[in-house]
């Protein structure tokens, strides 16, 4: 899945046939169909496969004091537009498209509640309410995906600031709600 997804993001969704997809893998084409049912099944289970990879990538390196937010802002957002620029254009790409929309939505559902688990897990450790963290992890991960797609330093800076200030306010209100909601209401499933 890996090197099919490299080669789709290398050349995109119609550039990319299977006799291209078959070599990459370093098979024959009929041989690469018995592992999928059709082309489609293929795109999406690569792409979900992948992404999640770069995900847990970007999780395992997540603050897990106070201390060290400000530096996970500036290490994350520069180097995931060096190494994962062309994944993340070939996931909109992808996920965007009336052909796998419905694909994408359970994808992002699946992502926020994975989200929404650390969220909950550094509650304790931040001593800041998980939906404040949830809020500022959605935050970061637009800095990071828009700017690996559009590359905007200015979009990066304006981004970067913000993500600074809407942390040191989370930090200081000490998880105290900003307003008041139900946060019950999110999906927790």
């Amino acid at each position: 899945m890996e090197k099919s997804f490299a080669r789709y993001c290398e050349t995109g969704l119609r550039d990319t046939g299977i006799k291209d997809l078959a070599k990459a893998c370093g098979m024959t084409a009929p041989n690469f169909y018995s592992y999928f049912d059709n082309l489609d099944q293929l795109i999406v289970e690569a792409t979900e496969h992948c992404m999640i990879k770069i995900e847990n990538e970007i999780l395992s390196q997540a603050p897990k004091t106070r201390e060290e937010i400000p530096a996970f802002i500036e290490k994350m957002i520069v180097p995931s537009r060096d190494f994962h620029s062309k994944e993340y254009r070939f996931m909109y790409q992808v996920f965007a498209s009336p052909a796998f929309l419905e694909h994408g939505k359970r994808f992002r559902n699946r992502q926020f509640l994975r989200y929404r688990k650390y969220a909950e897990e550094m509650e304790k450790v931040l001593d800041v309410s998980w939906y404040l963290i949830l809020e500022w992890i959605l935050n970061l991960e637009q800095a990071i995906i828009q700017y690996a797609l559009w590359e905007n330093s200015n979009m990066y800076a304006l981004q970067k600031i913000g993500l600074e200030n809407m942390a040191m306010s989370m930090l200081e209100r000490d998880g105290k709600a900003p307003f008041s909601k139900n946060w019950s209401d999110f999906p927790a499933k």
